[in-house]
């Protein structure tokens, strides 16, 4: 039975997501139907950007900026300045921002950012592509959205978009064999009668399924904290009464629902995670044994580490065993080690190990990681005749400026 006196709207996200991209559009098309939009894509990055490869801005002919971000503040107003042009030509255009110096031209002083942005500009006359993106990455098919973000003057491919269920078994093989982190956005220099054009693929995954197994203090801070970032959150409990007096977002659902029954309508893959916060060890060793055994990215359980350690005795004494996989997705007690004692503070601390544990960082301090601050993959170029893969230096090229 479901207690549910919030349903969540049909698209639900943060502010830089698809979900809240088509928020915006609806939102626009319903008070201003004749005013023509205009979309821009941060297709590529070199060196050091505050956004990554796929972050999205949503703007209007009047240079209204509605939704997202395509940096961290410095670049919105001189892109939006250009959508006019953009939805009066009806044709995309390719933008490239050396952040090391046109601040200087664009706001009269230099941010040294570090990095060089390259951006596709298209007006939207349809949002069709993005709505099927959505549906696609709601379904968690594992599907990729891909965006033509460079092609010959003479081509009309230049921010053509398709959603792909997989690359070829070349492709997919010779990316495996190069190491390619397709888990993140990756371009793809595709050649196809002496005629070349540079294709984005865009993981399309699907938002952070949150499932809270407990009614409490504890579960309205972990929701409030995890609806902020675009989570999809579920509130689990089998006493309707408490469900009910939560103080949830309105996007959060409730779900009455005992362990015996489990939750095999609700996401439990691997953009799944799970916080036990009942208090009640019993209740917690049940759904332990019963969420344990799914292949989710991350479990995590309330409570002291004796109480930990008691709770995976008791799944042992009930005659479950525990692999290695398994050990690998508890983390009990919750939480980073952030020090905070609060409902608040802890469920800051779970949701930040979540977030750790999704992206494979250990959630350190910034400051003493030696490695790069964003994860960087090779830019592999496939010649679809004869398969053949090389590294391109220079997959972006620096004469498509604007």
């Amino acid at each position: 039975m479901v207690h549910d006196p919030n349903p969540a709207p049909a698209i639900v996200g943060n502010g830089t997501s698809l979900s809240a991209i088509i928020q915006a559009i609806d939102s626009a098309r319903m008070l201003r139907p004749a005013v023509s939009l205009a979309l821009a894509t941060l297709v590529g990055v070199e060196g050091s950007s505050y956004r990554q490869p796929g972050a999205r801005l949503l703007i209007d002919i009047e240079r209204r900026v509605l939704a997202g971000a395509i940096s961290g503040g410095c670049l919105e107003g001189d892109v939006a300045a250009r959508a006019a042009e953009v939805c009066a030509s009806n044709k995309p255009v390719l933008l490239r921002y050396d952040l090391r110096e046109d601040l200087e031209t664009i706001w009269g002083f230099g941010a040294g950012c570090d990095g060089i942005a390259h951006i596709l500009l298209e007006p939207l006359q349809t949002d069709r592509w993005l709505r099927d993106a959505h549906a696609s990455m709601m379904r968690r098919s594992g599907a990729r959205l891909t965006t033509v973000t460079m092609a010959s003057e003479e081509s009309e491919l230049l921010g053509k978009h398709e959603i792909v269920d997989a690359l070829s078994p070349e492709g997919e093989a010779a990316l495996t064999s190069m190491d390619i982190n397709t888990t993140q956005p990756f371009t793809l220099t595709h050649v196809v009668d002496n005629d070349s054009h540079l294709v984005m693929f865009e993981p399309l995954d699907a938002p952070v399924a949150l499932h809270l197994i407990g009614a409490g203090k504890s579960a309205e801070a972990f929701a409030a904290i995890a609806v902020v970032m675009g989570w999809q959150v579920t509130v689990v409990d089998h006493r309707e009464s408490m469900l009910r007096d939560l103080q949830l977002p309105p996007s959060a659902k409730r779900l009455v629902r005992r362990a015996a029954e489990g939750l095999s309508d609700l996401p439990l893959d691997a953009r799944t995670t799970v916080a036990l916060l009942t208090h009640i060890f019993e209740i917690d060793a049940a759904w332990l044994q019963s969420l344990l055994p799914h292949s989710v990215a991350y479990v995590g359980v309330l409570g002291s580490r004796n109480r930990a350690s008691r709770l995976v005795a008791q799944l042992a004494t009930d005659g479950m065993s525990i692999s290695a996989e398994m050990q690998k997705r508890l983390f009990a007690p919750i939480g980073l080690d952030l020090g905070g004692e609060s409902p608040e503070s802890i469920a800051l601390a779970g949701v930040a190990e979540m977030e750790a544990v999704l992206h494979a960082r250990p959630g350190g301090f910034l400051r003493s990681r030696q490695s790069p601050i964003h994860t960087r993959t090779p830019v592999p170029v496939i010649v679809e005749e004869g398969i053949t893969v090389t590294i391109d230096e220079c997959a972006i090229p620096q004469d498509r400026s604007s």
